[in-house]
């Protein structure tokens, strides 16, 4: 396989982290999005209208996570380099791990108002980072949590290969993506809510372990791939 065809899985592979995530922070948080601010938004303002106030300060909490999750990213990955792989999405996604390793580690301990605050801010601040660092690869226009917009890009694509016999025949790999996207998003939100009875807060050893193998082959494959490219280049070596 060919590096963007790596590229893309990975792209893929987190969307399922980010279904995984929601899950978490709706079943066992106090039904709040914690990837899908979009969705977030939605339930902070029936919150306001029927005067919950706990939901609007769990909706807030989110919001102010997620916030800080996209403008740190954004400060990290913003203006470096423009590669296949910048270095700084392989930087935002340890940091996305580690911010879910506390996670994991903090929920081992008994729920308290406080903690289910810190849980919140957590997950949808790790969730922010993910969100810009995938949106810098540029692939598809995924960004992996806000999939309502991929969800109108996919079905433009679908009618643009009906309506047009130029695109009817066309291998379109955008709209692949963006359709597996959707379908890997709503399988990690089934593996969650699965293991949500059982195991409330465990399953978020899963994303962990997805973010940690996908840094190690990204440090490995793509950076020998590199060195290689730039040594087949060099006349003198």
């Amino acid at each position: 396989m060919t590096n963007s065809t790596y590229r893309n899985i990975i792209l893929l592979v987190l969307c399922v982290t980010a279904g995984i995530v929601d899950v978490i922070g709706y079943l066992s948080l106090g039904h709040i999005f914690t990837a899908n601010m979009t969705g977030n938004i939605v339930l902070l303002g029936l919150a306001i209208g029927n005067s919950l106030e706990t939901t609007v300060f769990h909706s807030l909490t989110a919001l102010g996570g997620f916030i800080i999750g996209v403008v740190g990213a954004a400060i990290l990955v913003g203006n470096k380099e423009k590669t296949f792989w910048p270095k700084a999405v392989t930087i935002a996604l340890g940091i996305e791990g580690l911010i879910l390793l506390v996670f994991a580690l903090l929920s081992s301990f008994s729920p308290s108002l406080h903690l289910t605050y810190l849980f919140i801010f957590l997950l949808s601040s790790a969730m922010g980072l993910q969100t810009t660092a995938a949106r810098k690869l540029g692939v598809a226009g995924i960004s992996t949590t806000v999939l309502t917009g991929t969800l109108a890009n996919f079905f433009e694509d679908v009618t643009a290969r009906f309506r047009s016999s130029r695109y009817r025949k066309t291998f379109n790999t955008d709209a692949i993506l963006r359709a597996l996207s959707l379908v890997l998003y709503c399988f990690g939100a089934a593996i969650a809510a699965l293991a949500e009875p059982a195991y409330k807060f465990e399953i978020i050893w899963l994303p962990i372990v997805i973010l940690l193998a996908i840094i190690i082959f990204v440090s490995t494959k793509f950076r020998s791939d590199s060195e290689k490219n730039n040594n087949d280049k060099d006349p003198f070596r």
